[in-house]
C-alpha cells in the first residue's frame, strides 16, 4: 500500500481530497441531538376506567390482557400496574429480533381480546417507547386567565397548522385541555314520573343519530339521490327527540333531561407560572438536525404569538436546541482544544515539518470518520462527539510512529522518497496489529444489545472508524507528504525536544532499564504489588451505574394519598409552585395535576390518569453543580416540611428506564401476606442510610363505596345485575352513547349522566332509578345498600404474578449501587412468609445485567487480541509478554479514580475496556522493534537495551497524545465523562512507565526458553 501510494501520489491526493469534500457535506447535513435517539423493545399498555376499584381492574382488564401477552416469545418481561380505574403495563421485548414486528404481534393479541374488555374504557393506548414518537424537544404554553378551554384549543390547533409542514417536525400533540361533550343530564325523578327508563333513552338517541345514504331513483334521464336523515346537527334537535310515546302523550327529551355542551370531567390540568394553560408538544422526526428545524419554529412561532389576543400569551415551556447546541459547542471546543494540545506536543518533539503532516491528519480522519458514521445511521451528539475525542489521541499514534522512524532513516543519511517508503514498511506491521488489537477491544462494545449497549453503540462506532482511517492516512497519506516536506539536512544542534528525550534517556531511562534488567525479580515484584495494593482500594473506589445526565432541569413529582382528588392534589402542587417562586435560579416551570408532564427526557415516562399524582418541570437559569445540588437538598428539606403529599425530586441520569434507583419486588398470590412482608420491606429500607422517597403503594388502604345489591329483591322485581351496574355508572360517571358531528363540522360525544353541578356525592344515589324488567322505575336504595369500606390502593403484577414494588431512592445517586447491595444482603437475611418471594429491580437489575454483558465482552475482547498477536508474532510467550501491560494499565486505572474521587461507573467500565486494546500498543511497538533488532542478528540482551531505548520516544509521545487528548474532556468534572478519561489516563501512565523497565524485563526471561528462528 505504501510503494502504491508513493507511486501514485498525485492520483491518491485527489481522491482523498474527494474523500474530504463528500465528508464534509455529509457532517454539515448530519443529524444533531443531545442525546442518542435510541429505539428500545418496550411496550407499553394503558387502560383507563374511572371509577373502578383495583380489583376490579385486574379481573376486568388486566387479565385478559395478560392472558394473551405471556405467549408471546418475544416479549421477555411483563411489568403491571393496577390502580383505581387505571391500569398500566408494560412489556419489555427480546433485543435480537425486529422491534415492529413484536409490537405488531401485540397489537395483534390485544385485538383478539378487545371484545372481552369493559365497553366504555376513557382511554385505551399501545404504543412503543420510542423518543422520536414520545419525546417532545421544544413545548409551547398558551396562556390566559379569562379565556375558555374550547378558545384556547382553538388557538392552539390553529399554531400546528402554522407549523406542521415544516420539514423535520413529527408529531405535534396538544395536551390539558378538557373536551367538549353534548351532555344529557337525566332527571331520574322525572323518568319515574313518566315511565321513561335509561335504556330507552339510549336507544332512542342512537337510533335518532344514524345517518344512512337512501340511495337513489331514476326519472326520465336523470339520477337522483334521496338524501334521508342524517342524525342530529344541533342541541335542539337532540332536545326536542321524542323518548316515549303514551295515554296520548309525547314525552320529549327535554321534559326529562336538560341537554346542553359542557366540558368533560376534567382528568388533568396544567399551569405555566401558575396561569391556566394547554400545552403544544413538539416532536423530531428521527435524522433530522434539530438545530435548523428549531430555527424555523421558533420564526414561525414568534409571528403565530404577534397576533395573539392580549389577553392570550405563547411562551416556551420546555425546549432542548439550546441545550444541544450548548453541548454538542463545548464538545467541539474539547476537541479543538485537544487538537491544539496534541499538535503543540508534536511540535516541540518532532519539528514543525512532522507536526504540520500529523495536524493536517487530524481533520481529515476525523471528517472521513463522520462520514462514515451518518453512513450507519448515526447523528451528531454527545456520545459520538466524545468519541472523536477519545479517538483523538490514538489517531495521531500511527503517524507519529511513521513519522518518527521515518525522521530517523532520514537522519542516518537515507534518501527521503526511500526513508518514507523503509520507514513506513519497517513499522506497518507493528501499527497494523496495534490498531486491530484497538479495535478488537472497541467492537465488542458495539455489539452489547441491550438498552445501554444502544445508547452507547455510536462511541465505539466513531472510535472504530476513525482508527481505519486514520491508519490508511499512516500507511499512504504520511509517507506521501514526507517525501516532499521533511528535509534531509542534518542539524549539528539538536533540538530542545531531542535533547530533553536525550537527557530522560540517558540520566533517567537508561540506568533504571539496566538495573531492572539485573533486578528483574524485584521489579517485576514490585509491579505485582502496587497491581495488588490498587485492586485493594476498588471496595473504596465504590461502584456506581449510569452517570446524572448534568441538565438545569428539575422534575419534581408530587402524589397525594390514593383516592385524593385534583383539588387535594392541586393544594400540594401550589405549595411548589410558591416555593420555587422564592428561588432565583429557577427560570420558569409547568404543573401538571392528574398527570405528569408530557415526556421531555427519553427514560422519564411520565405516570397518567393519576388524579393523586402532579408534576412540576422546573427550568433553572443554568448548570453549575454545586448550585444545583444545593437547591435540590434546599427543596427536599422544604418538601418534608408539607404533611399532606409526598414531593420527591431527583436528578435526571443518563440510563435505560428504571421505576425507581431502588426496587424491590414482593411477589405472590395472597395479597395479605404480600402486604405483611412488603410492610418489613418498607422498615428495612427506612433503617437503610442514605434511602430517601420509599414508597409502599400497599401500606394505606383506600376509602371506597360499596355497593352491594340485593340479589333475591331485585331477582324478585326483575332488576339485571347488567342493568343495575350500567344504571350507576352512567348515573355518576356518564356513558357515552354515541358521536354527533354538529353543523360547526366538530365532533362530539354525546353523554348521558345524571346532573350535578360539580363531582357526585354520597347524597346522589338517593336520585337513581333502576329498571325492571317489566319497565318500573324502582329507586336503588329499595335494593342496594350503600356504605363505606377499605380497599387496596395499588398493587401490581410481574411476570403475571401478583406483586408489590417498594420502592425508594439515594440522597446521593453515585451511592445507588453499594447501597442497592447492602439492602440484598439484609432482604436474603430476612424471614420470608411462604409463598411469597422477592426479587430487586431498579438500578441493581440493570447493573447485573449491564456489567454481566460488558464482563463477558471484556474476556471476548481480550481473546480477539491474544489471536492477533499470535498471528503476529507467531508466538505464545510473546504476546503473555503484550499482555503484561493489561494488569499494569488497571493499576494505574483505580489509582487515578481513587485520587480523583471518581466511582466505578458503567463508563469507567467502557474506558477500562477501551483501555485494553489502547496499553498494548506500546508493548506491540516494543516487542515487534526488538524481534527485529534480533532478526538482523543482534544479540539478545542488546536487541533488548537498544530497541527499548530507540522506542521509549513514540512510546512515550504516543502516551502523551492520548491522554493531552482527553485531558479537555476530564477537565469539565462530568459524572459521565471524567470517568471514563481518568480510567483511561490513569491506566496509559501506569502501563507506559511499567511497560518501559517490566516488558523488556519479561521479554528476556521468556526468550531464553525460546529458541527464535
Amino acid at each position: 500500500m505504501t510503494r502504491l501510494s508513493i507511486k501514485n501520489a498525485q492520483f491518491v491526493l485527489i481522491l482523498l481530497l474527494i474523500a474530504v469534500l463528500v465528508g464534509v457535506r455529509s457532517f454539515m447535513s448530519m443529524p444533531r441531538s443531545e442525546d442518542p435517539q435510541v429505539e428500545l423493545p418496550i411496550y407499553l399498555i394503558t387502560a383507563a376506567y374511572p371509577g373502578t376499584s383495583p380489583e376490579d381492574m385486574e379481573s376486568l382488564v388486566l387479565d385478559p390482557l395478560e392472558k394473551v401477552l405471556k405467549d408471546i416469545t418475544d416479549i421477555t418481561k411483563i411489568k403491571s400496574k393496577i390502580k383505581t380505574g387505571i391500569v398500566v403495563i408494560v412489556c419489555e421485548g427480546a433485543y435480537d429480533v425486529d422491534f415492529e414486528d413484536t409490537y405488531d404481534e401485540i397489537v395483534r393479541e390485544v385485538n383478539s381480546v378487545q371484545s372481552q374488555l369493559p365497553q366504555n374504557l376513557a382511554f385505551f393506548n399501545i404504543e412503543q417507547i420510542s423518543p422520536s414518537e414520545r419525546v417532545s424537544f421544544c413545548m409551547y404554553a398558551l396562556t390566559s386567565e379569562n379565556t375558555p378551554y374550547h378558545n384556547l384549543q382553538l388557538l392552539a390547533e390553529e399554531l400546528e397548522d402554522e407549523i406542521n409542514d415544516i420539514d423535520g417536525l413529527g408529531a405535534i400533540d396538544i395536551f390539558g385541555y378538557p373536551k367538549r361533550e353534548i351532555r344529557v343530564s337525566l332527571d331520574y325523578e322525572r323518568m319515574a314520573a313518566r315511565n321513561v327508563n335509561l335504556k330507552q333513552v339510549a336507544n332512542v338517541l342512537q337510533g335518532n343519530n344514524v345517518n344512512i345514504p337512501g340511495g337513489e331513483v331514476v326519472a326520465g334521464s336523470k339520477i337522483f339521490n334521496i338524501q334521508s336523515t342524517k342524525g342530529f346537527d344541533n342541541l335542539e334537535e337532540i332536545r326536542n327527540s321524542i323518548v316515549a310515546v303514551g295515554d296520548n302523550r309525547v314525552v320529549y327529551l327535554k321534559d326529562i333531561a336538560t341537554v346542553n355542551f359542557a366540558y368533560e370531567d376534567q382528568l388533568r390540568k396544567i399551569e405555566y407560572q401558575q396561569e391556566k394553560a394547554i400545552l403544544i408538544g413538539i416532536k423530531l422526526k428521527n435524522g433530522y438536525n434539530i438545530l435548523h428545524v428549531d430555527k424555523e419554529l421558533q420564526e414561525r412561532a414568534q409571528t403565530f404569538a404577534d397576533r395573539l389576543p392580549s389577553n392570550v400569551k405563547l411562551n416556551v415551556a420546555f425546549e432542548q436546541a439550546s441545550a444541544v447546541d450548548k453541548r454538542l459547542n463545548d464538545f467541539f471546543m474539547n476537541l479543538i482544544q485537544g487538537i491544539l494540545l496534541v499538535g503543540l506536543v508534536i511540535l516541540l518533539s518532532l519539528g514543525w515539518r512532522s507536526a504540520f503532516i500529523i495536524t493536517i491528519l487530524i481533520p481529515f480522519s476525523i471528517i472521513l470518520a463522520l462520514a462514515m458514521l451518518n453512513g450507519a445511521g448515526y447523528g451528531l451528539q454527545q456520545i459520538s462527539i466524545a468519541a472523536l475525542v477519545l479517538a483523538l489521541g490514538l489517531l495521531v499514534d500511527n503517524g507519529i510512529v511513521v513519522l518518527e522512524n521515518i525522521n530517523r532513516f532520514i537522519k542516518n543519511g537515507m534518501d527521503k522518497k526511500l526513508a518514507a517508503q523503509k520507514g513506513t514498511e519497517e513499522v506497518s506491521f507493528a501499527i497494523i496489529a496495534s490498531t486491530v488489537t484497538t479495535l478488537l477491544s472497541f467492537f465488542p462494545l458495539s455489539q452489547l444489545g441491550d438498552g445501554a449497549g444502544l445508547f452507547l453503540a455510536s462511541l465505539p462506532l466513531t472510535v472504530i472508524f476513525t482508527l481505519i482511517i486514520s491508519l490508511i492516512l499512516a500507511l499512504t497519506f504520511s509517507p506521501i507528504m514526507s517525501q516532499w516536506i521533511l528535509t534531509n539536512k542534518i542539524s549539528e544542534k539538536d533540538s530542545l525536544a531531542d535533547k530533553f528525550f536525550k537527557a530522560w534517556i540517558e540520566k533517567i531511562y537508561r540506568p533504571s532499564l539496566l538495573f531492572s534488567l539485573k533486578r528483574g525479580w524485584l521489579i517485576v515484584l514490585l509491579a505485582a504489588g502496587v497491581f495488588a495494593f490498587s485492586i485493594s482500594l476498588f471496595p473504596k473506589i465504590g461502584v456506581s451505574f449510569f452517570p446524572t445526565a448534568d441538565k438545569p432541569l428539575l422534575l419534581i413529582d408530587i402524589d397525594t394519598p390514593d383516592g385524593s382528588n385534583l383539588e387535594t392534589t392541586e393544594k400540594a402542587v401550589n405549595f411548589v409552585e410558591d416555593l420555587l417562586d422564592t428561588m432565583e435560579v429557577i427560570k420558569d416551570y409547568t404543573s401538571h395535576v392528574g398527570n405528569g408532564s408530557p415526556q421531555i427526557y427519553y427514560n422519564r415516562i411520565p405516570k397518567q390518569f393519576l388524579k393523586n399524582h402532579g408534576q412540576v418541570v422546573a427550568n433553572m437559569t443554568r448548570w453549575e453543580a454545586t448550585e444545583f445540588y444545593r437547591t435540590i437538598g434546599e427543596l427536599r428539606l422544604a418538601f418534608s416540611n408539607y404533611p399532606g403529599a409526598k414531593i420527591t425530586i431527583e436528578e435526571l441520569k443518563n440510563a435505560v428506564p428504571v421505576d425507581a434507583p431502588i426496587e424491590v419486588r414482593i411477589l405472590g398470590k395472597n395479597l395479605e401476606k404480600i402486604k405483611t412482608m412488603a410492610m418489613k420491606v418498607e422498615q428495612l429500607l427506612r433503617e437503610t442510610p442514605g434511602v430517601i422517597n420509599i414508597n409502599n403503594p400497599i401500606k394505606r388502604q383506600q376509602s371506597q363505596i360499596t355497593i352491594v345489591l340485593d340479589k333475591e329483591k331485585a331477582g324478585l322485581l326483575g332488576v339485571t345485575e347488567l342493568d343495575f351496574d350500567r344504571t350507576v355508572r352512567a348515573s355518576l360517571n356518564g356513558i357515552i352513547i354515541d358521536k354527533i358531528t354538529a353543523d360547526d363540522d366538530e365532533e362530539y360525544n354525546l353523554v348521558i349522566r345524571m346532573p350535578f353541578d360539580e363531582k357526585p356525592s354520597i347524597t346522589d344515589f338517593g336520585k337513581i332509578y333502576v329498571t325492571s324488567l317489566s319497565g318500573g322505575q324502582i329507586p336503588l336504595n329499595h335494593i342496594a345498600k350503600v356504605s363505606f369500606s377499605e380497599g387496596l390502593a395499588s398493587f401490581g403484577h410481574y411476570n403475571l404474578d401478583r406483586t408489590v414494588r417498594v420502592q425508594g431512592s439515594v440522597e446521593n445517586l453515585d451511592n445507588t449501587m453499594p447501597v442497592s447491595a447492602e439492602i440484598k444482603e439484609k432482604l436474603d437475611q430476612m424471614e420470608w412468609i411462604d409463598g411469597v418471594s422477592y426479587n430487586l429491580g431498579g438500578e441493581y437489575e440493570e447493573q447485573q445485567k449491564t456489567f454481566g454483558n460488558l464482563g463477558i465482552i471484556l474476556l471476548l475482547a481480550q481473546v480477539g487480541i491474544f489471536a492477533v498477536l499470535v498471528l503476529q508474532f507467531k508466538s505464545i510467550t510473546q504476546p503473555l509478554i503484550v499482555f503484561s501491560a493489561i494488569p499494569l494499565a488497571i493499576t494505574g486505572s483505580f489509582l487515578a479514580l481513587y485520587l480523583t474521587g471518581w466511582k466505578f461507573s458503567f463508563f469507567a467500565f467502557v474506558g477500562l475496556i477501551s483501555l485494553i486494546g489502547i496499553v498494548v500498543n506500546s508493548s506491540i511497538i516494543l516487542v515487534d522493534y526488538i524481534n527485529q533488532l534480533r532478526s538482523e542478528g543482534m544479540e539478545l540482551q542488546e536487541a533488548i537495551i537498544e530497541g527499548s531505548l530507540r522506542r521509549f520516544k513514540p512510546i512515550v509521545l504516543t502516551t502523551i497524545t492520548t491522554i493531552l487528548g482527553l485531558l479537555p474532556l476530564t477537565i469539565q468534572e462530568t459524572n459521565q465523562w471524567s470517568p471514563l478519561c481518568w480510567t483511561i489516563i490513569g491506566g496509559m501512565i501506569s502501563s507506559s512507565v511499567l511497560t518501559l523497565v517490566v516488558v523488556p524485563v519479561l521479554y528476556g526471561w521468556f526468550s531464553k526458553k525460546e529458541r527464535r528462528t
